[in-house]
């Protein structure tokens, strides 16, 4: 997928990982994460950004099948 570096439109589909997510599993590492939705097939763009400032990250999906697909295997 390719990342969009602007805000997304709010229509466009969020899937969060917490810090604590992801502090207490080993399944997530967040150059993983990121490696992998920068390398896997996508329909649309993608937009990061941190969530509620210190506590995760929100992922942002223009197609919402490439959110679930995301959320499937990180959330």
């Amino acid at each position: 997928m390719k990342q969009f570096l602007g805000w997304p439109p709010p229509a466009w589909t969020e899937v969060v990982i917490t810090w604590d997510k992801m502090l207490t599993s080993e399944l997530h590492d967040v150059n993983e994460i990121q490696e992998w939705v920068n390398t896997i097939p996508g329909s649309g763009r993608f937009h990061l950004h941190g969530w509620k400032s210190t506590e995760g990250f929100a992922y942002r999906f223009e197609d919402p099948k490439d959110a679930i697909i995301f959320a499937m295997r990180w959330s």
